[in-house]
């Protein structure tokens, strides 16, 4: 792949940053995370971010990048306060817990304890599955976010109690309004105050976040100081405005606004323990809900269970619990690791809770590593990385470790992030050296050849003998090297490419990996 090829591709708003450059600069400077961001600001459209990240209960970093208002050209500063939607549950659910706290709410208890006249069937459902989303309530809010009934608060709330439940209570997930709403209710009745009046004097006054205190409630129906404009993004990559009403009965759901740094302030008292007298609340925050059933969860193994107001990430490495809102806001806190990470934008559907394991990897150069892995890396920053294969073979002959080309190739991958360029190029040789041998049938290889349509460019798989080669649009025609039965690697550059098979067992795309950048490809001709 030469450099005058990728010079003449004209890169849409959704392609990947810097794709020339990723090619002939493998082994970049990663540990830039002003570049990364920008980097993905500008794969996905963003105008405007906030960034603050969390170490040790300590900002370690803190910036602001492009454009809060594109009308008028106003940049974000550190002061600019961006819509959280519905991370304001996570605010609910620490109120919530206050007031479990002070003996006023069991989470245990069914709903009809602290609210009347609730149709029969919502009776026996209980706090904990309110705020877990595990109720089976109906939904006070249509799939466009509209009140169901477009005459007004009053008429949906009657319209929402004539509806059927969804399932029995405790036995899926379902997300949505309803729950939040009946929490706000019970907040205010067992409390004596309004929802807002609990949340600033226990929370955002305890630990001085004065921007979200003034933001208030209600975003975008008043006028706010430093409030960035929402925006979509159509298919043309051009922006419209988001004018995103939240109803005044659902504010324990959603309508706050905020700034990074101030719910970094907010993510450093919550692990501290300043808004708990019990150390056993946060834990209870953090807990997922037990659902009756295993049903849904088998037909939806994608999904993350839901705690009080968090979705959690339950793996073997690196636990993460996450709030996220609008689906351009979040919080994700690393337990185990001691880091956390706020991430806000102004570009609904940007998602950035995406992006939080990224930038993890910035801050924790073992991140996701394997057992053996990070046995391995301990060996050789001992021993040095000059000796890398035949110390990796002993311990492997020894049975010390054992691993994957995938977990060698993110150990590079990590180096790389923390400019260790020396050491990622060995590894990267390491991986090759050691799992360059899979042997696959020529039936094998016929599967994978064919064209695959990027966004800007088509790739060319061919076969030749016993091996494969590929070709991008006019370019230069590369080995590619077999790691597993599916994984390719070029050897010549950091890159990969995966072939993924669609449920029928048939090849359809490819996704190419430039240093830790993903450019998937449609299968559109064998």
């Amino acid at each position: 792949m030469n450099a005058s090829k990728f010079k003449k591709l004209k890169l849409s708003n959704k392609s990947m940053l810097g794709i020339c450059f990723l090619l002939f600069n493998a082994l970049v400077h990663a540990d830039n995370i002003d570049d990364f961001l920008l980097a993905k600001m500008k794969e996905k459209g963003i105008p405007g971010l906030q960034v603050s990240v969390i170490q040790n209960n300590r900002v370690v970093k803190a910036a602001s990048y492009g454009t809060a208002n594109v009308q008028h050209s106003v940049k974000v500063d550190d002061d600019t306060v961006f819509n959280i939607a519905s991370m304001t549950k996570a605010f609910t659910c620490v109120a919530v817990m206050q007031l479990v706290e002070q003996g006023k709410i069991d989470l245990g208890a069914t709903i009809s304890t602290y609210m009347d006249d609730l149709p029969k069937s919502w009776q026996q459902i209980t706090v904990n599955q309110i705020l877990t989303h595990s109720s089976g309530l109906p939904d006070f809010m249509n799939e466009r976010f509209q009140l169901i009934n477009s005459e007004g608060e009053e008429q949906s709330w009657q319209a929402v109690q004539q509806r059927k439940m969804l399932f029995e209570p405790g036995a899926a997930f379902h997300y949505n309004q309803t729950n939040y709403l009946l929490a706000g209710q019970i907040i205010q009745r067992v409390s004596g105050k309004s929802y807002s009046d609990l949340i600033i004097e226990f929370q955002l006054k305890k630990v001085g976040m004065m921007r979200t205190e003034a933001a208030g409630f209600a975003h975008f129906e008043g006028v706010n100081l430093h409030q960035a404009r929402d925006y979509r993004q159509n298919q043309q990559g051009n922006l419209s405005n988001v004018l995103t009403h939240f109803p005044s009965i659902i504010r324990a759901g959603a309508g706050m606004s905020s700034t990074a740094n101030e719910l970094a302030k907010w993510s450093i008292a919550l692990q501290r323990g300043l808004f708990f007298d019990n150390k056993d609340s946060l834990e209870i925050l953090w807990q997922e809900a037990p659902l009756s059933s295993d049903h849904w969860a088998k037909e939806n193994p994608n999904m993350h269970p839901y705690a009080l107001g968090w979705y959690k990430v339950n793996r073997p490495l690196n636990k993460k619990v996450v709030t996220a809102g609008g689906g351009q806001s979040a919080l994700a806190v690393y337990p185990d690791d001691d880091i956390s990470i706020v991430l806000l934008t102004n570009l609904a559907g940007s998602k950035p809770e995406n992006l939080m394991d990224e930038l993890a990897e910035f801050y924790l150069d073992d991140f996701a590593l394997s057992p053996d892995i990070k046995l391995l890396k301990q060996k050789l920053e001992q021993k040095g990385y000059d000796n890398a294969l035949d110390l990796a073979k002993k311990l492997v002959t020894e049975g010390q470790i054992n691993f994957e080309a995938g977990e060698l190739h993110h150990f590079a991958k990590l180096l790389v992030k923390h400019n260790k360029k020396q050491q990622a190029k060995t590894i990267f040789s390491l991986n090759n050296q050691l799992f360059s041998k899979v042997i696959l049938n020529k039936e094998k290889l016929d599967e994978y050849v064919g064209d695959y349509e990027l966004a800007d460019f088509s790739i060319n798989v061919s076969r030749n003998a016993d091996a494969l080669f590929i070709t991008a649009t006019g370019d230069t025609t590369l080995p590619i090297f077999s790691v597993t039965d599916s994984r390719f690697v070029l050897k010549q550059i950091d890159a990969a490419i995966t072939f993924v098979k669609d449920e029928s067992g048939s090849v359809n795309k490819l996704i190419l990996n430039l240093n830790n950048q993903d450019l998937t490809g449609k299968k559109i001709k064998n």
